[in-house]
């Protein structure tokens, strides 16, 4: 039996959900809702127009009453959400019936991936006595339940994600991707979530929860030996000068005397199964 806090709340979502906008399909309005919440949440701490853009370009599709339903949805999932960390949001869309089964998509269900993690991941919290956080990499995300479990998992131990927990999650779905921004940012999770194939690397977009630029976590990753974080890349890099041969000749090799502290290397888990 889940928790009656939770319960309701979605019942509440469900209920508001269903009764929003009958002019649309079902599908476009669950995904303009994840749409508009991951812009709301990524522009609250780190301002980006297109992000904004795209928020204005949705809502005004919808009549001024369904407009304010929004927000209640958003307000319903966190509530669910306040009671532990879990994905909501997943098994919402496959009880909606909305969900992409011709495409093979489906979500884990919470209680197993919560069995997993446990199973798996459990042990990894001793890691932290002599280290100061654990990173996470999560090449076929969803909406985050592996994440999540494993949260819920940092949190029994008596560990702060915030502070102890760097996650890396992609997903070829932009919306599933965008479904795991979501839950992440509201428990607080630093990750950076990207919308891209993992097996090419073809990446679309990049996505960091408010936690990761509110923790500088940038700046606690570039000490890490393997930094795997995107960076950006300039569309018409400058090309370094061509060296001249008698240039070569006269310079002389420097030879470097200072030492630099060995860079802290934080365990990498991962989700192979």
């Amino acid at each position: 039996m889940g928790e009656p806090s939770r319960d309701a709340a979605l019942s509440a979502f469900k209920k508001t959900f269903r009764e929003l906008a009958p002019y649309k399909h079902r599908y476009e309005v669950f995904k303009d809702f994840v749409t508009m919440a991951a812009c709301s949440l990524h522009n609250s701490v780190w301002k980006e127009p297109t992000r904004e853009a795209e928020y204005l370009s949705i809502i005004k599709g919808y009549k001024p009453d369904d407009q304010q339903a929004f927000p209640k949805l958003l307000g319903c999932l966190v509530q669910a959400l306040d009671s532990e960390p879990r994905d909501i949001l997943g098994p919402l869309y496959m009880e909606l019936e909305i969900a992409n089964k011709d495409a093979g998509q489906f979500f884990t269900p919470p209680e197993l991936s919560e069995m997993m993690a446990q199973l798996t991941f459990a042990s990894e919290m001793d890691k932290l006595n002599a280290q100061p956080f654990l990173t996470a990499g999560e090449p076929a995300c969803g909406a985050g339940g592996m994440i999540l479990a494993l949260v819920k998992v940092m949190t029994s131990a008596g560990y702060n994600p915030a502070d102890k927990l760097w996650v890396q999650a992609i997903d070829v779905d932009r919306m599933a991707a965008l479904m795991c921004y979501i839950q992440l940012s509201l428990w607080n999770v630093p990750a950076e979530i990207i919308v891209g194939n993992t097996l090419s690397w073809e990446i679309r977009e990049v996505w960091y929860t408010p936690a990761h630029h509110l923790g500088l976590w940038k700046y606690r990753l570039s000490r890490k030996a393997e930094n795997h974080e995107v960076e950006p890349k300039a569309e018409n890099p400058t090309p370094p000068p061509q060296e001249k041969a008698e240039d070569r000749e006269q310079q002389a090799p420097v030879m470097s005397e200072t030492k630099t502290a060995a860079p802290v290397k934080p365990s990498q888990l991962g989700f192979d199964f």
